[in-house]
C-alpha cells in the first residue's frame, strides 16, 4: 500500500509500523477520531495484539478523514474499505 501526500511524494508502506510512522509523522490533519484509532491499532500490533488487516482498514479509514490519497497496489489503484471496524 502507498498513500500520496499533499506535498506530491508517495510513502510506500509496507507493515502497521510504517503506517505509524505515516500517521504520526506525515499525516496532513492530526486529531481526527480515525487517525487515534489506527494509531493505537498500530502500537497493539507492535504488541502482538492485533492482525495486521485489522491495523489496515483502521489505516484506511484514517486515510479518507484525511483526504490522503491511498493506493493498494502497484499500478496505482485505490484501496477499498472492506468490513470497516466499528
Amino acid at each position: 500500500m502507498s498513500i500520496d501526500l499533499d506535498t506530491g511524494e508517495r510513502l510506500v508502506l509496507r507493515s502497521p509500523q510504517d503506517a505509524l510512522y505515516a500517521l504520526v509523522s506525515d499525516w496532513p490533519v492530526n486529531g481526527g477520531v480515525h487517525q487515534q484509532r489506527a494509531i493505537d491499532f498500530c502500537r497493539a500490533w507492535l504488541a502482538g495484539r492485533m492482525p495486521a488487516e485489522t491495523v489496515r482498514q483502521a489505516f484506511i479509514l484514517a486515510a479518507l478523514e484525511a483526504g490522503v490519497t491511498i493506493n493498494d497496489d502497484e499500478d496505482g489503484a485505490e484501496a477499498a474499505v472492506v468490513n470497516p471496524p466499528v
